[in-house]
């Protein structure tokens, strides 16, 4: 086991307020005129009782954002063709089961959420933890690698920011401030032509939907890249 770190004093900013319809219709845009419907495909918009429900389970009122974001889509059910160049949203049920993973696995190391050496990026703003119980998952990459929102944030980071988090995430990056901002950043990249969708002859690539530059097969690595941000290991 290892101690805990030493917080910085002092608190995050705020929770942002934000409206994410503008760019849920960027994105809905780009996907329409660039994915497969027959590939990538949707699942139907969660419920207010299934928002609610999710809610009950984590012990977090999920901000606006959030909330508009699931009453866009459920997520999806494809592990190799997600939305998030190749991740899948995961839908509620889904995102349930990893958040209640990550509590099973606090428990084991007896509550103890250091128990390997970590670190945030930037240094003072994510918590450098192996696992928080206010980290909720976004996505999944299938090796217990998650994209998320990040509610209990260190003094130099933000209520709700967007984190990478996971088994072998020793280095946790903050990606974003914020859901909307998140969204920005992804759609961004694409409309600027930022990805790839074909496999050269003989390429064997486990997602298709791919960052073009930099030119890496796993979101993870390129977000990192793209940031400036040092690598998943200590």
């Amino acid at each position: 086991m290892t101690e805990s770190p030493a917080r910085p004093s002092g608190e995050p900013r705020p929770l942002l307020e934000e409206d994410i319809a503008p760019v849920l219709a960027r994105l809905d845009a780009w996907y329409a005129a660039h994915l497969p419907p027959e590939k990538y495909a949707f699942n139907p918009p969660a419920t207010d009782a299934q928002i609610d429900a999710f809610e009950q389970v984590v012990g977090i009122a999920m901000p606006r954002s959030w909330r508009q974001f699931y009453k866009w889509h459920d997520g999806e059910n494809d592990d190799r063709r997600g939305h998030i160049y190749g991740l899948p949203i995961l839908p509620l049920e889904q995102a349930a089961r990893d958040w209640q993973q990550w509590q099973k696995t606090l428990a084991e190391f007896g509550g103890n959420r250091y128990p390997v050496p970590g670190a945030g990026w930037p240094e003072g703003a994510v918590d450098p933890a192996y696992v928080n119980p206010k980290w909720i998952p976004l996505t999944n990459d299938g090796s217990s690698g998650n994209i998320g929102l990040d509610f209990d944030p260190w003094p130099g980071g933000r209520v709700g920011q967007v984190i990478l988090f996971g088994r072998d995430e020793d280095v946790k990056v903050v990606l974003a401030e914020s859901l909307g901002c998140f969204l920005e950043w992804i759609a961004g990249l694409l409309e600027g032509g930022n990805f790839r969708l074909g496999v050269a002859p003989g390429e064997q690539v486990l997602r298709e939907f791919r960052l073009k530059d930099p030119p890496v097969d796993h979101f993870h690595e390129g977000a990192r890249m793209l940031l400036g941000a040092p690598g998943q290991f200590i």
